[in-house]
């Protein structure tokens, strides 16, 4: 247990309160990813490449400050390696720079630069560096207004860290009660992107395993996450009974394809695949397969995977890049074996290829708009239309599901990472055919959903592990059959107007015992009487003072008074009421005409 809050923990809180509540108030350190250690020895390196060039710029030997740090008066102009601590936080900085605050009483202020291990800037690396100006701020009295983040091969970014400030008291709120009262149960375990690269990713996954957790389901978010608590709804399990099949309207429109959580977990419970849009793909005699990888972090791709199946007989072809340099002529290679096949479709998973094909083609000037007219996206026939029995759309999911397998058991992303990166270090054979095969294993398991998806479109009445989203199959026995058709024919004919429109040889004589059971007197009778309801509310109203008929002939007063009840629905915001109300007034008699007038 810790009892400062330092920058780990904060960036956790960000990703994961769970994960900041183990780090900050337990001991428990779980088994961090080994893309992480990698990330991790990248750091280390750019940070002994960047202090040994601001020690040759000072043209001194730098002296680290070894020492906790929590007053900054008499420092030098230039620190490294800086821990700083102030009021329960904590926060590492690898150089500190004395600059010129921006007003000239106020003198000068120091602000933090962070060595990373990535190429790219990430939010949660602004983020540390926010908290580390903070931290800076409360003990120099003042919030430095920019940091910097020294990216690996040297580069320096310049960080506004003032819109990041309001974001960090979201997150030190909760951490700083942690610190005084210790909760005694953790945040509950919500599954989310973080989670392949947390050390105690196997830990939280095992627990929503145990629980049917909501969170278990790739796309549900923490929002969605709360709608369906406020229902009642905690596992998948019960989620998978909300599902209710919807009639198709009778004139079609084009809308939006919507993915559907509760029909997911449907399927999930059931082992079925469910149908809710039947895919149409159009199959050739030559098709390609793609997949395409590459290192995000620095935009660049050095294994290009085809597949290509002419007549169910499949050969794969690798282009592999070593170097950076090599890119380009892998890029061109590759796109001559694909101008081979110039008719043939090529199929991927994802949007990842096609923004490859994008940058690739800009960044080598190369003209491939009748390839990309060519590409296939097979999870656009998946997403909202076809729902697996998985808990998430990956190739993986859906691949082990219809028989696919990879050789390496930790199979990912995340690891083909880490396998390039121990290629580079050590340029050994092994690490290359990893990735080869991954490669390859992962155009076959899309070869494989293709055909899936070709044999689910074409007879899915006929197949029994398959059934539609709206129109359940209802497969029951003979008699299960007969008892259903009854029920059928009772519901035909159980529609409102059913009295109105059904045949019977007695209507008018029911009708007249009907008329005749009620009790009084039938209306236009003498002795019919209308039922007035009670006045809510009366008013008074005064006599009419001159004849209407006459013109200016003043009325007398009489001893007949009128009334009349009006009944009338007044509307609020929260709906409507009933008020019934009566209007009273004398009536008026004009001699002349002989007549009496109301009110």
């Amino acid at each position: 247990m810790h009892n400062t809050i330092a920058s780990e923990i904060l960036v956790a809180y960000s990703q994961c309160p769970r994960k900041a509540f183990l780090l900050l108030c337990t001991d428990e350190q779980g088994m961090p990813h080994e893309y992480m250690r990698v990330l991790e020895q990248q750091k280390e390196l750019n940070r002994t490449n960047y202090l040994r060039v601001v020690k040759a710029l000072k043209q001194t030997s730098l002296e680290e400050s070894s020492h906790s740090i929590n007053d900054l008066t008499g420092e030098g102009k230039v620190l490294i390696k800086a821990t700083l601590e102030t009021e329960g936080l904590e926060a590492y900085c690898d150089v500190l720079t004395q600059v010129r605050s921006s007003s000239s009483s106020d003198g000068y202020c120091y602000e933090p630069t962070i060595v990373v291990g990535t190429y790219s800037i990430t939010k949660e690396q602004e983020l540390e560096l926010a908290f580390t100006g903070f931290v800076l701020g409360k003990i120099q009295k003042k919030l430095p207004l920019s940091g910097h983040i020294v990216r690996m091969g040297g580069q320096i970014d310049e960080v506004k860290l003032e819109p990041h400030y309001k974001v960090l008291k979201r997150f030190l709120d909760p951490l700083r009660e942690w610190l005084i009262t210790v909760p005694t149960d953790p945040p509950p375990v919500i599954l989310n992107k973080h989670c392949p690269s947390c050390q105690f990713r196997t830990v939280c996954r095992d627990q929503a395993e145990k629980a049917d957790d909501l969170s278990l389901l790739d796309r549900v978010t923490p929002k969605i996450l709360r709608q369906y608590h406020k229902k009642g709804i905690f596992t998948v399990n019960q989620l998978s009974y909300v599902f209710k099949p919807r009639r198709s309207r009778k004139q079609t429109k084009k809308t939006t394809t919507h993915y559907k959580l509760e029909l997911q977990a449907l399927a999930v419970r059931t082992n079925k695949v469910y149908i809710h849009d039947l895919p149409a793909l159009t199959r050739h005699t030559v098709e390609l397969f793609l997949d395409i990888e590459g290192i995000p972090d620095q935009h660049r791709y050095y294994l290009f995977g085809l597949l290509v199946s002419e007549n169910s007989d499949c050969s794969y072809y690798p282009f592999w890049a070593a170097t950076v340099q090599d890119e380009e002529r892998v890029w061109h290679q590759f796109l001559d074996k694909v101008n081979e096949y110039p008719d043939a479709p090529i199929y991927h998973y994802g949007t990842y290829e096609p923004r490859a094909f994008e940058k690739l083609a800009v960044r080598y000037q190369t003209d491939c708009g009748n390839i990309k007219q060519r590409l296939v996206n097979i999870l656009a026939f998946i997403y909202g239309r076809v729902y697996f029995p998985t808990r998430s759309n990956g190739l993986k999911d859906i691949g082990r599901f219809i028989g696919a397998s990879w050789s390496s058991p930790d199979a990912s992303g995340l690891q083909t990472l880490v396998w390039r990166h121990h290629w580079e270090e050590t340029q050994h054979t092994e690490y290359k055919q990893l990735l080869m095969t991954y490669n390859q294993e992962d155009c076959l398991a899309l070869h494989a959903l293709t055909n899936e998806l070709t044999r689910i479109g074409s007879a899915p009445d006929s197949q029994p592990d398959i059934d539609f989203a709206d129109h359940p199959k209802q497969l029951s026995t003979p008699v299960g059959e007969q008892i259903h058709g009854r029920f059928e024919a009772i519901l035909k004919f159980a529609h409102a107007d059913y009295d109105g429109k059904k045949i019977s040889i007695q209507q008018d004589a029911k009708e007249e015992s009907i008329k005749s059971r009620r009790p009084g007197a039938l209306v236009g009778h003498q002795g019919y009487m209308r039922h007035i309801p009670r006045a809510t509310k009366v008013i008074r109203l005064p006599q009419r003072e001159i004849c209407p008929k006459c013109g200016d002939i003043p009325l007398q007063a009489s001893t007949k008074v009128a009334e009349k009840t009006i009944v009338d629905l007044v509307f609020s915001k929260n709906g409507c009421r009933k008020t019934v109300t009566k209007y009273l007034g004398a009536v008026g008699y004009c001699q002349k005409c002989s007549r009496y007038f109301g009110p």
